[in-house]
């Protein structure tokens, strides 16, 4: 009996430190590109996917709670007018975009506005902790709009809009939305305006919200320990 209970309590806690305790797996993307490319250099597809280690084949990242190699990362740059991708890509730019280095940016100008999708796999969910912004060249962007949005139903989830983005005397706008989603969720900027770029996204990789039949045995799984407890005690 004792060896029951203790292998109720052990299989009941693991399945409590699975479920309460959200991986907090993160990855920043520097676009940091191994090789580097030239400005205007088109970001490589798969910067960003599945990141395992601090470096890859197409680049480095910084460690922010540990890696996402369950997450992908889409590039693209879309048309206002006629709301479609013009450009399965963002485009690279060094320096001069306030005081940040390496940033992503709309391939085309005017009429046109990038966009950058975080991708789970299935069991995952996305937290979207922060992300920096500037202003080309080192001078402020006032009246830019910024968007988090669902990556499937493109549903605003969090609009910025409109914002001034910093870039004078080399300086930069930070975003904390700290915002989960079980699902792709989608960074939208630049809106006619190629001169604000993105750097520093720093995201993780959470285990989905379990479905509500798995709480309940999680929950009844306490109880019986509980119960069991009461009763060992009442014997003695």
């Amino acid at each position: 009996m004792m060896k029951a209970r203790s292998l109720l309590l052990q299989t009941t806690l693991a399945g409590a430190a699975v479920l309460l305790a959200a991986s907090a797996q993160a990855t920043v993307l520097t676009f940091d590109l191994s090789p580097d490319l030239p400005d205007y250099g088109d970001i490589p597809g798969s910067y960003g996917d599945n990141v395992n280690a601090s470096s890859d084949a197409v680049g480095s990242y910084l460690t922010g709670n540990g890696y996402t190699p369950n997450v992908t990362t889409e590039y693209r740059t879309w048309e206002i007018s006629s709301n479609t991708v013009a450009y399965n890509n963002l485009d690279l730019w060094h320096s001069n975009y306030g005081d940040l280095r390496n940033v992503a940016f709309s391939v085309v100008n005017g009429g046109h506005f990038a966009e950058i999708t975080l991708v789970p796999e299935p069991g995952w969910a996305v937290r979207l902790n922060s992300f920096d912004m500037a202003g080309y060249s080192v001078s402020d962007h006032p009246g830019s709009q910024v968007q988090i949005l669902d990556g499937t139903s493109n549903t605003i989830l969090v609009d910025y809009s409109p914002v001034t983005i910093l870039g004078t005397g080399g300086t930069h706008s930070t975003f904390t939305p700290g915002l989960t989603h079980n699902g792709p969720i989608s960074i939208r900027f630049g809106y006619n305006d190629w001169n604000v770029g993105i750097d520093n996204i720093n995201f993780d990789q959470v285990t989905a919200v379990p479905e509500p039949e798995t709480y309940a045995m999680l929950l009844a799984g306490l109880g019986l320990i509980g119960f069991m407890a009461r009763r060992r005690k009442q014997s003695v």
